[in-house]
């Protein structure tokens, strides 16, 4: 087996802006793995203002582990080898993601299996997603309705900037689309005060769930808002900003798991166990990774996620240019698995530089 790296920098299509942070383009690593039947690739991409590592570090981790790893992998049983590894060297979560996703496929191909039935046998390849919505733009019902024609059942809006005005428009997609799943990510904005008279506003409007509303997300603050509202809070970026997040799922619904984020493949499903104790529900969603860890992220939605749930896999659209084309993207609001699978990726120099 030879294993390859390649850094790649994707330009969005304009400046994207979430959770503190603007990004102009995505950075991460495609790794690729040949053998002398296959060709198999995983990505390892961390996120700023979630990931707790940096590119640089998961840079300098796979050139000095480049043997280490290759060696793993070529193990009998790569995926028991690598949770060692990644243990004796404290390997960063998103660099365990982008090994998994060559092991698991290793593993896979071993047993004659394709990686979504080796993963999670008998699940369906059929996946819900969600639409993303901006509230900020002039013409606020053009996007949902342009949505809704594209078979879409829910969406997500980010809000936090000018809540009177984003509770405006709420109300006019409620009011025409009263069927229409309403999702809203508050990104960390408002303190108790404005959380508990925010969250009892948009209760009225029949939300799904609001993510992340409280900028100090503490047990004793969550708990008090949960007892106060019954509007369905959401965890996203408290799983890595504090330890005791554990604690917090008492006081939510829903739980927003990004595979990327959280790390190897048996650490997702560990933390899927642990939102099952308090039963919150799992909603999948991307690390604005690209076309080939968006792959990964599907599979996981899939396995892990809340079934009738849509997941936040519809983030391919940002980008300007991509790894690779998907040759069926999402129909009807929803993603067959099935029919989706990793193309051989022409490593154009504009998007990638080789590492090893």
């Amino acid at each position: 087996m030879k294993l390859a790296c390649y850094s790649y920098r994707l330009p969005f299509s304009k400046p994207l802006h979430t959770s503190g942070q603007t990004f102009h383009h995505r950075k991460g690593f495609l790794l690729s793995l040949s053998t002398k039947e296959q060709l198999f690739y995983g990505e390892a991409a961390p996120l700023p203002g979630f990931s707790t590592e940096t590119y640089k570090s998961v840079q300098k981790l796979l050139t000095s582990h480049k043997q280490t790893i290759t060696k793993n992998l070529c193990a009998p049983k790569p995926i028991n080898k690598l949770q060692e590894f990644y243990q004796d060297f404290n390997i960063p979560p998103s660099l365990q993601f982008g090994i998994d996703a060559l092991a698991y496929q290793v593993e896979a191909y071993n047993h004659d299996q394709s990686l979504l039935s080796y993963l999670f046998p008998d699940v369906s390849p059929q996946v819900e997603v969600n639409a993303l919505v901006s509230l900020q733009e002039e013409d606020d019902l053009k996007d949902v309705v342009g949505n809704m024609r594209a078979g879409f059942k829910t969406i997500k809006c980010k809000i936090g900037l000018q809540f009177d005005k984003e509770l405006e428009f709420l109300h006019k997609i409620r009011n025409t689309y009263p069927e229409l799943t309403i999702r809203v990510d508050a990104n960390q904005a408002w303190d108790l005060e404005k959380a508990l008279d925010h969250c009892n506003k948009l209760d009225k409007l029949n939300i799904e769930y609001c993510e992340e509303p409280l900028t100090e997300t503490t047990p004793a603050n969550l708990e008090q808002l949960s007892q106060q509202t019954a509007l369905p809070i959401a965890l996203d970026e408290s799983i890595t900003q504090h330890s005791y997040w554990p604690n917090l799922l008492p006081f939510t619904k829903y739980l927003i798991m990004k595979p990327m984020v959280v790390g190897s493949f048996q650490k997702n499903i560990e933390t899927k166990r642990l939102a099952d104790t308090h039963n919150n529900k799992i909603v999948v969603t991307t690390s604005l990774e690209s076309s080939v860890g968006r792959h990964f992220t599907g599979l996981i939605a899939a396995g892990l996620g809340t079934p009738q749930t849509a997941h936040g896999l519809s983030t391919g659209f940002l980008f300007a240019r991509d790894i690779f084309p998907e040759k069926k993207g999402i129909s009807e609001g929803s993603i067959d698995l099935s029919s989706r699978h990793l193309q051989t990726i022409n490593f154009d120099q504009q998007l990638f530089t080789k590492l090893f």
